[in-house]
């Protein structure tokens, strides 16, 4: 098939194939970053996800769409949102000392991603001046959540103790604690990270949205890369989390989907087309491996933590749709401050009897106070379909004889306490 030509700007053009953006649409579950060399599950995860997933082709489609769609609507607002953060939990699971990393650790690494997600890194005056003017400050900042989903208060990080001394990381059974890992907290309203040992040569895993099993949402990294302190060179900066998050939030390498497919489609405007993941390289600009010089010190490509230094403005956006549609409960309520005894006791919940649905849309408002709620039924793009108020907790049910099939929200209000959950309706 022809590739479809889009001119982006005086710097960059990209060439899109079709087919093959659609089969990796189709196909890609999650990214796998290796340590000394390109290590992909892709075509395993890729094969067991449609194996248990039979409506994967259909929810990836309306997810591309639902990102393509806030973008259009936002484009020009955009800056003027405000910065947002995302409550991350810390999950140590450790076999020897070494691998149970102190505090101090998990907090360089917090302060590493708050500077990269917000341009403020050392390296930002060492970028080419080709690029400076796609740097883009991505305006969200991470914390360790303060409120776990009981309401307690945390330091948003646990421990445990693992029997499995070859590394349980980059296996699934980091994901639970019966099989020596440590269960997720709720993936909707917390950015579960997992940190560990890894056996072979991977060094972080993050998931992109929808692509995993909601137990196994989140990022994976090798303890060995994680924070900044007393660390081996050249993934001794951090900026393996700061790569995965950006998968976790939809990014994918500026080469596309495979390093064979050269000059691949990021999906992203103004990333330059590249075919080299410069793993365990610092390469000195300008370099190319496509028609344009190579945005090398993106942080999605493999370079050294020291080569990498920015995000750009595409990448902004793209991060920021999903945010605010298909990762949205992340900016639910505030679990970055503690909050007072009797401002968690109401905390309601959400059951979406069926889901996708086919037919009417069912559920069950729960809450211990029952209390009175605001019901809406919305679009990604942030039209509102329904809108109920003083709705009691306890069955509800929502016609849809009027509404299109695809992808919405429906949320759930009263005073402080906010649930928002994704439903597909399909016809």
């Amino acid at each position: 098939m022809k590739p479809i030509l889009v001119y982006l700007n005086k710097h960059f053009k990209k060439n899109i194939p079709l087919a093959g953006t659609l089969l990796f649409l189709f196909f890609i579950p999650f990214e796998i970053l290796s340590q000394n060399t390109r290590h992909c599950h892709a075509s395993e995860q890729r094969q067991l996800f449609l194996e248990n997933n039979i409506f994967a082709a259909h929810q990836i489609r309306e997810q591309e769409a639902t990102i393509n769609n806030w973008i259009n609507n936002n484009r020009n607002s955009v800056n003027n949102r405000s910065v947002v953060e995302i409550p991350i939990v810390v999950h140590i699971v450790w076999n020897s000392p070494e691998e149970n990393i102190s505090d101090e650790q998990i907090l360089s690494q917090i302060e590493i991603l708050n500077t990269d997600y917000r341009a403020q890194n050392i390296e930002i005056p060492n970028i080419p001046s080709v690029f400076q003017p796609f740097v883009a400050d991505i305006e969200i900042e991470f914390c360790l959540a303060k409120v776990d989903p009981d309401g307690n208060a945390t330091t948003g990080i646990t421990r445990s103790f693992t029997n499995n001394s070859s590394g349980i990381g980059g296996t699934s059974s980091i994901h639970f604690s019966n099989q020596g890992g440590h269960d997720a907290w709720d993936p909707e309203h917390y950015l579960n990270i997992w940190v560990a040992k890894f056996s072979g040569s991977i060094g972080g895993i993050g998931t992109f949205p929808g692509m995993a099993p909601p137990g196994e949402d989140g990022v994976q990294v090798n303890y060995l890369q994680f924070g900044n302190i007393n660390l081996d060179p050249p993934y001794n900066l951090g900026r393996t989390l700061t790569h995965e998050i950006g998968h976790y939030l939809n990014l994918e390498h500026p080469w596309g989907p495979s390093v064979s497919d050269c000059c691949g489609d990021d999906f992203v405007e103004d990333t330059p087309e590249a075919c080299e993941t410069y793993l365990g390289e610092c390469p000195t600009h300008p370099v190319a491996s496509c028609s344009e010089p190579d945005m090398f010190m993106d942080y999605m490509f493999y370079s050294d933590d020291a080569c990498l230094a920015m995000f750009t403005e595409g990448q902004k956006m793209r991060m920021l749709a999903t945010l605010n549609t298909l990762r949205q409960g992340l900016l639910e309520g505030d679990k970055c401050t503690p909050v007072a005894v009797e401002e968690v006791q109401n905390k309601p919940e959400l059951h979406i009897l069926q889901n996708p649905v086919f037919d009417n849309i069912r559920f069950e408002i729960i809450d211990n106070k029952n209390s009175k709620w605001e019901v809406a039924l919305y679009a990604p793009s942030g039209q509102i379909i329904f809108n109920k108020k003083n709705i009691a907790s306890g069955f509800f049910e929502i016609q849809m004889r009027d509404i299109p099939a695809g992808l919405y929200f429906i949320k759930i209000k009263n005073g402080r306490n906010l649930v928002v959950e994704k439903i597909l309706i399909y016809k």
